[in-house]
């Protein structure tokens, strides 16, 4: 019984690990600009909330990529304070993604 309940054990805990790298690339992106911005977390947490919602508006409806990613665009550099806003302008220089075009016009 003890040797049933340790491999069962052991078998939850792999397929914890198994799972631990499946993050959402809302959060990967939103990490990477925190990181470029030097962003504290309640900021980051804000742009990752935005960038989630991108996603579902993305994925819920037939509307134009371009347009919600305008949208992500604005609502974002709104958010930032003038120094954040030239950090993230050359952050979308150097990273290219169809979610950052509209930040470059």
């Amino acid at each position: 019984m003890k040797t049933f309940v340790l491999a069962l054990a052991l078998s939850f805990a792999s397929a914890g690990v198994s799972f631990a790298d499946n993050t959402p690339p809302a959060t990967n992106l939103s990490r990477q600009i925190a990181n470029a911005l030097r962003l504290n977390e309640a900021e980051y947490l804000k742009i990752r909330k935005l960038e989630l919602a991108r996603l579902a508006e993305l994925t819920s409806s037939a509307t134009d990529a371009k347009m919600v990613n305008e949208k992500l665009a604005v609502t974002l550099l709104e958010a930032l304070s003038v120094e954040q806003q030239e950090a993230y302008k050359t952050f979308v220089k150097l990273s290219s993604g169809p979610q950052h075009e509209a930040v470059l016009k």
